[in-house]
């Protein structure tokens, strides 16, 4: 057969990704998307690899290489982390970073992957996976259900908001009034985390696992030792509340700038324009500052930001410490994830920053596992680690 007639998918190899493969999977990552007249690249400098160390414990990274050009064409990971499900520990895994260069899109790529997915996906043979409004790609694929993709069984819709404010403090207050007991606060004591605090942060993981389904499940003494799975972080950067010797709430505020960044590429004319003076604004605006080209946006993630799913006057105050610590760092900006079943996720309506709404769900190919999940568990996201 003429070479020119040949099909792609047998000039294709779909393999797992060595450390070889660190450089063409950071370019893969990092190819530009525009959103809302602004052209950004979700990096991960200076190791693909070292960014993964957050999101699994077991780790699944696959590319697929064109063997006649040598170039890596698409890539997806699939490994899994231990979280709580149904109240008990289990490997849940989670799908992510599926990214196809711009030249083989359209080709006969999403066969060649499913393939790769079947064959792996195995205990567990299903995979939690998010995916945000503005990733048009991904969400024609799952939802157009092609060929040879597992089958995607959707949960519910989720908001991820980098707050920059916490809003009109008379709203709330009236709304905490109505919808929330306020009265505990003053017995609420907080502390910043130490060593002698890991065992509470452990149990209190446990308890939080009575009202939310998903949670990572975390050691926290491997936080104190400075395991890679907490890398940017350290046991200082945790705050914690105590009503009594109880532990009833918590965050921390990571920093995940050394292992990901999102880089600003272009601005459309009028942003690049109007920039200098909307960011002399947004003192009064309250919205995220626009970093000059080549420059990073500045936030924090924050990392289990929990309690009682009704206790919205203490999910309050915590956002609010985050927001004013983050500020003293000179950053204010903090980023986190709730399903819109969480109670918690009404005070949105009055805090402001940017949003990003997404769908939560589940892929497989062998049936729903929607099922088998206690309804009366809230799903709990954690944004640095999607």
């Amino acid at each position: 057969m003429n070479k020119t007639n040949t099909p792609l998918a047998n000039t294709l190899i779909t393999r797992e990704a060595t450390l070889a493969d660190d450089e063409a999977l950071r370019e893969l990552i990092a190819v530009p998307m525009t959103t809302k007249g602004i052209q950004i690249s979700f990096q991960r400098e200076p190791s693909y690899f070292k960014a993964s160390d957050i999101v699994y414990r077991h780790k699944l990274h696959v590319v697929i290489e064109d063997t006649e050009s040598q170039k890596k064409v698409a890539c997806y990971s699939n490994g899994y982390r231990p979280c709580y499900i149904n109240r008990n520990i289990q490997n849940l895994r989670y799908a992510g970073d599926l990214r196809v260069d711009h030249s083989y899109r359209g080709k006969s790529l999403v066969k060649v992957l499913g393939k790769h997915v079947k064959d792996t996906m195995h205990e567990p043979n299903f995979s939690q996976m998010i995916i945000f409004d503005d990733n048009h790609a991904a969400r024609a694929a799952i939802q157009t259900g092609k060929t040879g993709m597992p089958d995607y069984y959707d949960e519910g819709l989720i908001e991820t908001l980098s707050l920059t404010s916490t809003g009109a403090k008379r709203k709330i207050t009236a709304f905490l009034k109505q919808n929330s007991k306020q009265s505990h606060l003053q017995e609420i004591r907080t502390y910043t985390a130490e060593e002698e605090h890991v065992p509470a942060m452990n149990r209190f993981i446990r308890d939080m696992a009575e009202f939310y389904n998903f949670i990572p499940a975390y050691n926290f003494e491997e936080l104190a030792q400075g395991h890679r799975y907490f890398s940017g972080m350290t046991l200082s950067d945790f705050s914690l509340y105590f009503k009594g010797e109880k532990l009833v709430g918590m965050f921390g505020l990571w920093d995940q700038h050394s292992i990901k960044q999102t880089k600003i590429l272009n601005y459309s004319s009028a942003i690049a324009v109007l920039r200098p003076v909307y960011n002399l604004l947004t003192p009064i605006t309250k919205g995220m500052r626009l970093p000059k080209l080549g420059d990073s946006i500045q936030y924090h993630v924050l990392h289990t930001l929990m309690c009682h799913p009704q206790d919205l006057a203490l999910h309050h105050k915590m956002l609010d410490d985050a927001y004013n610590k983050s500020k003293q760092q000179g950053v204010g900006v903090v980023s986190f994830t709730l399903s819109h079943k969480d109670p918690r996720y009404q005070l949105n309506q009055f805090y402001k920053g940017e949003r990003l709404t997404g769908m939560h769900g589940f892929i497989s190919f062998e049936g729903d596992p929607r099922p088998s999940f206690d309804k009366k568990l809230i799903p709990y996201l954690e944004v640095g680690r999607i």
